[in-house]
């Protein structure tokens, strides 16, 4: 399953590897898509797995509590990079 979330200010590159490193730390997920400067971030994990509410709870213990949840997709693929999808 893929999440987008939405930020509502600019990611800088100190935002990106927190918030890279606190998912990649969730079991389950597969991959992380943001990129500085960006307010998107589209997150790819097994459902079987984890969570949205995981998810979300890993990003607030980042200090990322703001961002919003946009929409869920069940097919389509992130990059992988950060998690060795």
């Amino acid at each position: 399953m893929q999440h987008e979330f939405e930020f509502s200010a600019p990611l800088a590159f100190a935002d990106v590897e927190r918030l890279t490193s606190a998912l990649c730390s969730v079991p389950g997920v597969r991959g992380v898509d943001l990129t500085p400067g960006g307010r998107q971030m589209h997150v790819e994990f097994d459902e079987g797995a984890t969570s949205t509410q995981a998810i979300t709870a890993a990003m607030a213990g980042a200090g990322y509590a703001e961002a919003r949840a946009e929409r869920a997709e069940r097919s389509g693929g992130c990059c992988g990079g950060c998690c060795g999808g």
